[in-house]
């Protein structure tokens, strides 16, 4: 098999991969944030797009992030990163979409087992 025959099934699970590793990012930084609470109402995260060569920053509010993060298959992405086939969008703002995988399997199962917070 050559690196063009990748099966759709391969396709998601990188996608919610590089969304896992760029969330897990974002988590660090939210850490680093948290102590500074009482004065920082919002903080720059990177996109959690399924595209591992993305490195654009969305400002988003720190009640906006923690609501993304109670569920593990919510990511945060720059709006137009969406990937249709993968992930619904349920919400956006100004600076960013909220999508939400597929009921499909794999791609929701790689969210849910990466989730930092579980």
């Amino acid at each position: 098999m050559g690196i063009g025959d990748a099966t759709d099934a391969d396709r998601k699970a990188r996608i919610a991969s590089n969304e896992a590793l760029f969330r897990a990012v974002n988590e660090k930084i939210e850490n680093m944030n948290a102590a500074f609470a009482s004065v920082v109402e919002t903080f720059t995260v990177v996109c959690e797009c399924g595209d591992n060569g993305c490195v654009e920053q969305i400002d988003v509010a720190v009640e906006d992030y923690e609501r993304a993060r109670k569920d593990p298959t919510l990511f945060i992405v720059v709006p137009g990163h969406e990937i249709p086939d993968v992930e619904d969008v349920i919400g956006r703002s100004e600076n960013f979409v909220l999508v939400k995988k597929k009921e499909d399997g794999i791609s929701k199962k790689i969210a849910a087992e990466t989730d930092p917070r579980a």
